[in-house]
């Protein structure tokens, strides 16, 4: 099973290659492709590998065959129906975008609370008073759901979607959603994104120089500036967390553990390869699985962020494994930048 982010990835190229192809681009290469994606020619390599489709080495990738292909893997048998929850501007935009692009996904119903919005129609869409939301999302049997609402009500939300059969929530909401471990949740962070794009200005990077081999790349760069900080610099995990202002949850090893580098990301197939005894795990997922993987690969500490608090089931298992729990208040990027500031010299108090 693939990743979701080589999903997203795939989705991208899709996107990309139909752009192309009505520009009249017949045949692409990989390097081509992954200029235009922001990714390493070596990742759209593996990504189209892993769907089973392969180009020529004397004309690369035939651009309509690869869309075909691209669509029979991400899009299934069917259309899945989406409900929308909150018709805002965002959430009219998103409405809009997804009638305009999506031939997997069609949003079928959208609730709101507003009485002016109510009994409208948007994009061919018929807005519905959200107290009538679960009711209708279980009889239509709708399983995705998009939540454009208010962060104050976004976890209520939430709660009555899964109640009412949603499986996948894609959430722009800036808070994190405390939901069973089988509800698929992707956080979309307009804000993170921003201020991803703004570190690199100011460093004067480019996307392709930002890029890594992993498709990664709005953070790689400060990972690797960290990695030779440390090594130039012991850091106890204890200290660390009072540098960043970051709230330990757990104990870890007594005496303090030594960390020697820094795992950026909740892709649990990177963390397998690159995790160490001396590895710090900064991570958006306060989820036993991720402990889990934590553990196997003797990882000493996690860092959980945005002020994500690990649930009892968490925290029980990271006191059995000896792990050190921390909690950030702010994302993986700027939990990051303190620690890259404060190892630089140039932290503030």
């Amino acid at each position: 099973m693939v990743s979701r982010k080589t999903v997203a990835r795939l989705s991208r190229y899709r996107r990309l290659l139909t752009s192309l192809r009505d520009q009249g681009v017949t045949h692409i290469y990989s390097h081509q492709l992954a200029r235009h994606a922001v990714v390493s020619a070596a990742q759209v390599r593996r990504d189209l590998m892993a769907i089973g489709y392969s180009g020529s080495p004397n004309k690369g990738y035939e651009v309509a065959l690869c869309i075909e292909s691209l669509g029979s893997f991400i899009d299934g048998a069917s259309r899945q129906e989406v409900a929308l929850v909150g018709v805002g501007n965002l959430g009219r935009a998103v409405l809009q975008h997804l009638a305009a692009a999506s031939p997997s996904a069609a949003v079928v119903a959208a609730f709101d609370t507003d009485p002016e919005i109510v009994g409208t129609s948007i994009q061919s869409c018929r807005v519905v008073g959200a107290d009538r939301m679960e009711h209708i999302v279980r009889e239509l049997g709708i399983e995705i759901a998009v939540l454009t609402v208010p962060a104050a009500s976004a976890q209520d939300t939430a709660d009555a979607l899964v109640r009412a059969g949603v499986k996948s929530i894609i959430s722009f909401a800036p808070v994190p959603l405390h939901l069973p471990s089988r509800i698929f949740v992707e956080y979309m962070d307009i804000t993170a994104a921003v201020e991803s794009a703004a570190y690199f200005s100011r460093l004067g990077r480019t996307g392709e120089d930002a890029a890594d081999e992993n498709g990664g790349g709005e953070i790689g760069p400060m990972v690797r500036q960290l990695e030779t900080l440390l090594a130039r610099r012991a850091m106890k995990l204890e200290d660390l967390a009072g540098l960043i202002g970051a709230r330990i949850v757990t104990p870890g090893a007594p005496g303090g553990t030594e960390i020697a580098k820094i795992y950026a990301g909740d892709r649990v197939s990177d963390l397998l390869n690159e995790a160490s005894d001396k590895t710090l795990l900064v991570s958006n997922l306060a989820s036993v699985q991720m402990l889990r993987v934590a553990e196997l690969m003797d990882v000493p500490g996690i860092c959980f962020v945005n002020g994500v608090e690990p649930d009892a089931e968490v925290v029980a298992l990271a006191r059995e494994n000896g792990t050190l729990l921390m909690v950030s208040p702010e994302g993986v990027f700027e939990t990051c930048g303190r620690i890259y500031q404060h190892l630089a010299g140039n932290g503030r108090g």
